[in-house]
């Protein structure tokens, strides 16, 4: 029977709980968990929520379990930084259709995966399956030393030219996986958003705007589907690609925009409200963990003849929040494939070519995108936001993903980054990713975001 690890939580009827606290899933009609709703698609309040208690450190923003209110599902930590609450969900993909149900909706995962929905991978980790998670509102800026999710802050780069990460407390070096460390000024139990968080959220967003009847409660909705997506600071020019009645405000560097600054929040939300993680497509790529391959030195960039079983997926098993920035120790999330294999299964995704430097976007035509297993190799393809095979993308894309891509050009030591940068134009968006980066590099357009788990 799956279990949804939760804080304190205490019984409600129709449900059972366990000696140490988890809450069970009740078999049967009518039963519900006391966790919290994902919501309707295309409705007011869809893709954020409420938990059923606060993590230390946590506390309510006025509105908060307000369903009306901006800051639904909005919580603050005691730095000041603006977390978002995303509760945990099932989907079922159905050609290009995505269907979004909540946990509770179902007695347990294999009853849910019987009818062919699958519990997000986003949900999964270190052994358990959690109620949600809390993923940075906006991207981290620097808060006195601490790497914080605060409106209209200066986004950290890994790079010394555009505010440097090395300037958070105990950081001294600018590159990738100092993100990892960044995310940890903050609290032990926060880590930098893994690219699982990140796919989560852009199907959320892709069911949304499919359900969307007007843009009432999904400001971002075109009726025509041309660019029923997220919008955000993408041009070059502190605007949007698709978008002209959006700008944003100057950090001062070339045209990256302050965190939260677009002159209509609402259409940069992954929701199309107030109340959703806004700035994912553009304004700064941001380092995802999860996904990495084999290096043969800590510095190695090269791009490598491994081929495509060379990629390694994090296990179920472990703990985002044990992922350290080192290469080949314990915990690293970097090393050869020995010390890979300790952390993350290999993998062998063949629809990721090594296109030497060429973007490859989502959709083809009518061909399905996404893979609808409920479990197994295709249920962690959906979980990483890649395409189900070489018949799923092209070089044009489709409106329905954004045109978004993924740039196709892998490196030892991977690290991937996602959602585009200020100048990418259509490319950047909430299903973006970058395959070029890796442990060591340096980027004025690359920063990042944290995230935790409700427990």
């Amino acid at each position: 029977m799956s279990t949804i690890k939760v804080n304190k939580i205490m019984p409600q009827s129709g449900n059972t709980t366990t000696l140490d606290g988890n809450l069970q899933f009740g078999v049967g009609f009518g039963l519900r968990p006391a966790v919290s709703r994902i919501g309707t698609t295309g409705q007011q309040g869809f893709g954020v929520g409420v938990p059923s208690s606060l993590p230390f450190g946590f506390s309510k923003m006025t509105g908060s379990e307000d369903i009306t209110s901006a800051n639904y599902g909005n919580y603050q930590y005691s730095d000041g930084s603006v977390m978002v609450f995303i509760p945990a969900f099932y989907y079922k993909i159905t050609g290009l259709g995505v269907d979004i149900k909540d946990v509770g909706d179902y007695g347990d995962e294999a009853v849910a995966n019987a009818a062919g929905y699958a519990l997000h991978r986003a949900f999964k980790d270190g052994g358990q399956n959690h109620e949600g998670f809390f993923v940075d509102k906006y991207q981290c800026s620097n808060n006195a030393g601490i790497a914080s999710s605060i409106k209209l802050g200066l986004p950290i780069s890994t790079s010394a030219a555009h505010n440097p990460i090395a300037n958070l407390n105990g950081i001294t070096i600018n590159q990738h996986y100092s993100a990892v460390d960044g995310a940890k000024t903050r609290g032990a139990e926060f880590f930098c958003t893994s690219r699982f968080i990140y796919a989560a959220l852009a199907l959320l967003s892709l069911a949304h705007g499919q359900a969307a009847t007007a843009a009432t409660y999904c400001a971002w909705y075109d009726a025509a589907g041309n660019t029923n997506y997220p919008k955000g600071c993408n041009n070059n020019a502190l605007g949007d690609s698709n978008d002209g009645s959006l700008s944003f405000i100057s950090d001062g560097y070339s045209n990256a925009a302050k965190t939260g600054s677009a002159n209509n929040l609402t259409k940069t939300a992954h929701n199309g409200q107030g109340s959703g993680v806004v700035d994912l497509n553009g304004n700064m790529l941001e380092v995802s963990l999860g996904l990495t391959r084999p290096g043969t030195t800590a510095a190695e960039a090269i791009n490598d003849a491994l081929g495509t079983t060379a990629f390694y997926v994090a296990k179920t098993s472990v703990r985002m929040q044990d992922f350290t920035s080192g290469w080949n120790s314990v915990g690293d999330h970097w090393g050869d494939a020995t010390h890979l294999a300790t952390l993350f299964d290999a993998t062998d995704l063949s629809m990721i070519t090594n296109s030497a430097g060429v973007w490859q976007r989502f959709g083809s035509g009518t061909n399905q995108v996404l893979d609808s297993a409920a479990s197994g190799f295709g249920n962690t393809l959906t979980g990483l936001g890649i395409y189900k095979d070489a018949n799923a993308k092209s070089a044009g894309g489709t409106n329905l993903f954004g045109v978004d891509g993924i740039y196709e050009y892998w490196r030892s030591n991977l690290t991937v980054v996602s959602g585009g940068a200020w100048y990418n134009g259509t490319i950047a968006g909430v299903w973006a990713a970058l395959l070029s980066g890796y442990r060591t590099s340096s980027d004025g357009a690359v920063g990042f975001r944290s995230a935790c788990y409700s427990v």
